[in-house]
Parts: structure tokens; C-alpha cells; sequence
């Protein structure tokens, strides 16, 4: 369990078309009649005389997926070996350890974390397959990132030649939704089920699909999506891609004339695989009574921009790019004649502009996919009182769906455009991931740093066996699972509730540890007036001027800042192990040997401390340092 400094150091049942063909044909390996098809079928050929690469991947797709998948887990593999495990994937692993199924419900009834508890369940099962690594406790979000990559990559097969297809997944890759791919919590997960589940209402509402055909993938749709809301909550937002393109799917055929409008069988299914909600009902509202008050994450417009900036991130400028140019083609190859000056490189994208290869309830869909932050944002407004960019993830495949059906709409009739769209989108996702391995580095040296420090700060203390005093909440898990355990063993955890949302604003990691304090954690998580009481001097390990130090100055308690410098904002970063840069001090309990120092410190009581005490007014010379 603990680390060494040292270490740390490195013809469809359910559809009945009896209408005339839809304007779109939907593509099938054995379906070649409408002139989408003829266009896929000779850029397929045209590719496949483009170069060796492009040649090989065209004629053996599962084995281009499959260097793909290898390609995929060498870099996470290599990645998690760098990434500390931090205070929510620590929050996952303890729980888990907790060992049964009842002992885990149990801790998530008591808001122990506020999600459901299949993520909880996989990583136990890990666990006792391959034991408590990193990478063990890791490997479930890393089969489920894997499982959005395989369904993606299906999905896209079905619009655009096999070398699009991969270009595609990659694309998806190259953004920060592949930073959650090995981390131990539930975004992974549910961001496979997400596109798995997309991909099975493609598959069932497929006018060439078998009655067998037709039935699995009704049941593979129903149990993602049901799969999904068991990982994570927010899941639930996977249900509106498919009903708003069912809506528009029953709309278009109606108009059609289609003696059938509406899929019963879809919309059953739906109904099915949203029933898990009701078992988690209880936790789902004890979750919100207790984190939501003073939650970090508090629903804003803000976290809708920050999902496209942050999440979407490195591929969404490129993709909108890609749609208005798509759109722009589309207007002007309608209007020709009554465009006549336009420049050259305008009139030969024109000339091989693609047809449009989605049909357009597929297109609701995707574009519903593409608005995941603003439904989130509506969700979370109407009940729970929570949002974060990382709940909203699959807004990334998307962009991913629409970026790659784009640029196969502007560039698929270009010779080597499919070769040269592949290489690109490959680099731009390496260097993502030399620059994302190069951080996870950095922190990882500068934790060990923090690491080999406390020691010899608490060198000049007294005794050997004081108290270390982590008052960050993202860092004291991690440093007790990787110190040696002469430390861990002294580490302690103290919590003043009106204090921390007071001068820090929010208290949701607190609240985590105090849900799970005597039996989840092995630390003492205890009021600010119980460690006052029982101690004398102490180290603090926290950063400037955190919530702790100014509390006890308004108490009048003696606070002596460490002469240690850590290198700056390394230890931060996308999963950060501290709120800012570390920082020591020296404290002194009630039992320290007392001078002549004026004034006398002000004790604190314990019923002052807890979640449902009053809130305190600080001097604003204290709360706005």
C-alpha cells in the first residue's frame, strides 16, 4: 500500500418502412444503390491507392483498430505509472476496500461519494483480480474510455472509408476527456456507455437490420444507458441524444407517410433502462442535502463554457471551423450560378464536396451530443444543484462524430486527404500527450519533494511523534497512501465547517472525509478543537494562507511559516494534490508550553466545528488575505 520516497522519485421489425427512401441512405457494407454509397465506395478505392499505411488499414480495419487499442493502452499504461493517485480516485479506493456490496451501498447512503455505486463494484473486482496498483484500480476506467473508442469507431465505419474512421477515434483522443481515461472514477465508464448505447439505436433503428440483429441491439442500448446511470448520475443526459433523435425520426417518417410513426420498442426500452434511478432515489437525495449547500461546483453558466473550453478543449475550434466551412460549401454548391467570383480553392472544394451521410434524425442526435453542457446545465437546475465539466464529458464524441463526418464532407475526394487527416490529428494527439506526462511528472517530483521534507521539518519539534496536520483535504489521502509509515502514521486530519466555507467558499472534499471518518479512512479526522485540546506543538502541511492557519490566527494561536520553498504551481494541475502551492508551519496545541505572549489564545469548542454548526463572521482582514 505504501510507497517509498524514493520511489516516488521516477429489414426492421421495429421500424416498418414502407415509405419511400429517406434522402440519406444509411450505409451498410452490403448496401451500394444510393450515390452516398457510390461516393463512400470509390474514395474507399481512391484511398486505398494513396500509400502502403492507408492501403493496409483499409483492407484489415480490425487489425488497424487493434494497433489502435494496443497504441491506446501503452500510453495510459505509461501514463498512469506517473499520475499520483488523488483524493477522488483515493475516495474510490476506499470505498471499494470496503469489500461487499453492502458494506459499499451502505457508505454511499451515508454520502460517503456522491455517486452510484457500479464504479465502486468494478474497481473491487479489479482489485481482487490484480490486487491495490495504480493501474489495477485504474483498469476499469481504462476498459471503459476503451469501450467509447470501439463503439466510435463502428459508429463511424458506417459513414466513412476505415482510415476516416480511425482518424476519427483519434480525433476524439486529442482532447481532455482522454485524461479520465485512466483515472479510478466514473466518467470513463459513462462516457463508454454513452456512445455504446448510441450505437446500439443506430444499430436498431438500421431499415437492413435482422429481426435478431434488431432485438440485440435494442438490448445492448438498454443496458449502457442502464449501466450509465448505475456509474454516474449524469448519465442520465445520455437518454436525450437518442429520444430527440427518435422524436425527429417519428417526425420525418410521419411526413414521409410511413404507415407506422412511431418505435414502441425504442421508447420501451428507454423506460427500462432509466428504472435504476429509482433504486438509487436515496442516495441520489441524500447526496444533494449534503454536498450541494456548499458545493465547489455550483451550477453556473460558467461550467457550460468551461466543458467546450475545458473538456472539448484542443479539438473545438478545429471542429467548429470544420461545420461552417462544411455549411458554407453546402450553400454555395446549391447556389452556383448565382455565385460566379470565387476564389480558386473555394470552386475545387466545391467541385469535391461530398453529399451529407447523415440522415437527419442521426444528425439531432449528434447535435444533441454536441449540446451535452446546456442540458446538463437545465438537469442540474432543475434537481441536484451540481455541475462540473468533467459530468458532461461525452460532449467530446459529439464534436469528435461531427468534426470527422466534416471533414470527410470537405476533404474524403482529395487524393491522400484521408492519410494526411490521419497523421495530423496523430500529432496533435501526441504532443497532448508528451505535454499531459511532462505535468504528471513534475507533480509527482515535486509530492516527493514534500515527501522527504516533512521529516526534517518536524525535526525540531520535541518529540519524534507529533502530530503532521494536513489541512488541505486533496492532499491528505494521497499523502498517506504513499508515505512511509512512520508518517502516514501521524498524520491528521481537522475540520472547522464554518471556517472552511467561510474563508475558502465551499467544503465538499470535507464533506467526503467526514462521511467516511472511523470507517472508511484509517487517519483521525477530527474537530479543530479536539486536535487544539489533545496537542502541543505540530507541523502543518497546507498551503499559503489556507483556511487553518488564518483560523487560528483569529484565535490567537502562534503560527510560524517554515523556511521550505517547493517548486511553483507543479503540484496543482488538472487532478491537483493541493489547492496551491505546499507550505509548512509550525502550530501549537492547548498543551504547549505557554510564554508570556499577549493575548491569550481563544479555545475552540468542538460544537463550533461540525457540518451543521452556525456560520462565523472573520474580521475581513482574515477572510479576504
Amino acid at each position: 500500500m505504501a510507497a517509498t520516497p524514493t520511489a516516488l522519485s521516477a429489414s426492421n421489425p421495429g421500424t416498418d418502412d414502407s415509405s419511400p427512401t429517406p434522402e440519406c441512405v444509411v450505409l451498410a457494407p452490403s448496401f451500394e444503390k444510393s450515390s452516398v454509397s457510390r461516393s463512400f465506395s470509390s474514395t474507399s478505392s481512391r484511398l486505398a491507392s494513396s500509400g502502403s499505411t492507408v492501403e493496409s488499414i483499409e483492407r484489415s480495419p480490425w487489425r488497424a483498430f487493434a494497433l489502435l487499442s494496443l497504441a491506446y493502452l501503452a500510453i495510459v499504461t505509461t501514463l498512469s505509472h506517473y499520475k499520483l493517485l488523488w483524493l477522488d480516485e483515493l475516495i474510490t479506493f476506499h470505498i471499494a476496500q470496503l469489500g461487499s456490496v453492502t458494506a459499499i451501498w451502505n457508505a454511499l447512503a451515508h454520502a460517503a461519494d456522491p455517486n452510484p455505486p457500479l464504479t465502486h463494484f468494478a474497481v473491487l473486482a479489479s482489485m481482487r483480480l490484480f490486487g491495490s496498483s495504480e493501474l489495477a484500480l485504474r483498469l476499469p476506467s481504462i476498459l471503459g474510455y476503451w469501450t467509447a473508442l470501439l463503439s466510435l469507431f463502428l459508429f463511424l465505419r458506417r459513414y466513412v472509408p476505415v482510415t476516416w474512421a480511425v482518424t476519427g477515434v483519434l480525433f476524439s483522443m486529442a482532447n481532455a476527456a482522454f485524461d479520465y481515461s485512466y483515472e479510478s472514477r466514473s466518467y470513463a465508464m459513462m462516457y463508454g456507455f454513452t456512445m455504446l448505447a448510441l450505437l446500439c439505436w443506430r444499430e436498431a433503428i438500421d431499415p437492413l437490420a435482422s429481426i435478431a440483429r434488431h432485438r440485440l441491439a435494442l438490448c445492448g442500448m438498454t443496458l449502457a444507458l442502464a449501466l450509465g446511470v448505475s456509474t454516474n448520475y449524469f448519465a442520465v443526459l445520455a437518454f436525450l441524444p437518442i429520444a430527440g433523435g427518435e422524436v425527429a425520426r417519428t417526425f420525418f417518417r410521419w411526413r414521409r407517410g410511413a404507415a407506422k410513426e412511431i418505435d414502441l420498442s425504442i421508447w420501451l426500452a428507454l423506460t427500462i433502462a432509466i428504472t435504476p434511478l429509482l433504486a438509487f432515489h436515496p442516495l441520489i437525495e441524500r447526496s444533494i442535502a449534503q454536498f450541494a449547500p456548499h458545493a465547489w461546483n455550483k451550477v453556473s453558466l460558467d461550467q457550460v463554457c468551461d466543458a467546450y473550453l475545458q473538456m472539448v478543449e484542443v479539438i473545438l475550434f478545429p471542429t467548429l471551423a470544420l461545420l461552417l466551412l462544411a455549411g458554407y460549401l453546402a450553400v454555395v454548391s446549391r447556389h452556383e450560378s448565382k455565385m460566379p467570383q470565387r476564389p480558386q480553392w473555394i470552386k475545387r472544394l466545391v467541385q469535391h464536396h461530398g453529399e451529407e451521410v447523415l440522415e437527419r434524425h442521426e444528425a439531432v442526435a449528434v447535435f444533441l451530443l454536441m449540446a451535452y453542457p446546456f442540458l446538463g446545465y437545465l438537469v442540474a437546475r432543475l434537481h441536484g444543484g451540481m455541475l462540473s465539466p468533467r459530468f458532461v464529458i461525452p460532449v467530446c464524441l459529439g464534436f469528435s462524430i461531427a468534426g470527422t463526418l466534416a471533414a470527410f464532407r470537405i476533404f474524403g475526394r482529395l487524393q491522400h486527404a484521408g492519410a494526411i487527416s490521419l497523421a495530423l490529428v496523430a500529432c496533435v494527439f501526441m504532443g497532448r500527450v508528451a505535454t499531459v506526462a511532462h505535468d504528471y511528472r513534475e507533480q509527482r517530483q515535486t509530492f516527493a519533494q514534500v515527501l522527504n521534507d516533512l521529516p526534517q521539518a518536524a525535526a525540531g519539534l520535541p518529540h519524534a511523534d507529533k502530530p503532521i496536520v494536513v489541512a488541505d483535504p486533496l492532499m491528505v489521502l494521497t499523502l498517506q497512501h504513499y508515505a512511509p509509515p512512520a508518517v502516514a502514521s501521524r498524520i491528521v486530519f481537522p475540520v472547522d465547517f464554518p471556517a472552511i466555507r467561510s474563508l475558502r467558499g465551499e467544503d465538499s472534499p470535507e464533506e467526503n472525509l467526514w462521511a467516511g471518518r472511523n470507517t472508511i479512512y484509517h487517519l483521525p479526522i477530527v474537530p479543530l478543537a479536539d486536535l487544539q485540546k489533545n496537542t502541543a506543538d505540530y507541523v502543518i502541511l497546507a498551503s499559503d494562507n489556507n483556511w487553518l492557519v488564518r483560523d487560528l490566527a483569529t484565535h490567537s494561536y502562534p503560527i510560524n511559516r517554515l523556511p521550505f520553498r517547493f517548486p511553483t504551481e507543479t503540484i496543482e494541475g488538472f487532478t491537483p494534490l493541493n489547492h496551491a502551492d505546499p507550505v509548512l508551519y509550525l502550530s501549537a496545541g492547548d498543551r504547549a508550553a505557554r510564554t508570556n505572549r499577549c493575548p491569550e489564545p481563544t479555545r475552540f469548542l468542538a460544537r463550533a466545528n461540525l457540518p451543521d454548526a452556525p456560520m462565523r463572521r472573520f474580521p475581513s482582514s482574515i477572510a479576504h488575505r
